[in-house]
């Protein structure tokens, strides 16, 4: 009977000394791991991150063509995403008192040249991963101490405004940029915040 009692505890003793070692080594591992989200479908978050980067980098333009003028609006770019920053630059040129019309007809063209519109992620991680194992009869969620997801809207592009008629260049705009951040943080397993420069929509 005490061969068996010792043998259990020795079998107890064995088994909680292998859990420590994993989740020790699962620990010094969790340090170092990495993660990447993939860019489609946009969650709602990045639709927002995408169109404040683009009107970000408008905020300080100047036109030199008189209010009133009609305009046309074109877009190039790697991006599938350059239609809906015509859109956008299209509104901006609307308030701005401009008139947007189809490119037959109007006295000034604008070609949109986007170099770069998208947004970018990464995430950091410290703490014990998701354990299952065979050896523990139950499994281990994840135990994050420290977590962040960082996310980042980044548009950069140029306006080039001509004369319809002739194609001379009447007014290029420099290179305009623009960056927005979300950046979610986990600590302590519970308490979760987040910071940003997202533009809050109007109260009221």
């Amino acid at each position: 009977m005490s061969l068996t009692v010792t043998r259990c505890r020795v079998s107890i003793v064995l088994v909680g000394r292998i859990w420590l070692v994993a989740v020790l080594v699962a620990s010094m591992l969790s340090c170092t791991i990495g993660r990447e989200r993939t860019n489609s479908p946009m969650s709602s978050a990045e639709q927002l991150l995408l169109s404040q980067a683009i009107e970000r980098g408008l905020k300080d333009v100047q036109v030199p063509l008189p209010v009133g003028t009609a305009i046309a609006v074109s877009s190039h770019g790697f991006t599938p995403d350059k239609e809906f920053a015509r859109n956008l630059v299209e509104g901006w040129l609307l308030a701005h008192g401009y008139r947007v019309l189809p490119a037959t007809g109007t006295p000034i063209s604008v070609r949109l040249l986007i170099h770069s519109l998208g947004t970018e992620h990464g995430e950091s991680f410290f703490g014990v991963p998701a354990i299952t194992s065979y050896i523990i009869p139950f499994a281990l969620p994840e135990l994050t101490f420290y977590g962040v997801t960082k996310q980042k809207g980044v548009a950069r592009y140029e306006m080039k405004f001509t004369d319809s008629a002739s194609g001379h260049l009447v007014f290029q705009s420099p290179m305009l940029e623009g960056t927005v951040f979300l950046d979610h943080y986990t600590l302590l397993l519970w308490f979760t915040f987040q910071r940003t420069d997202l533009t809050p929509p109007p109260s009221g």
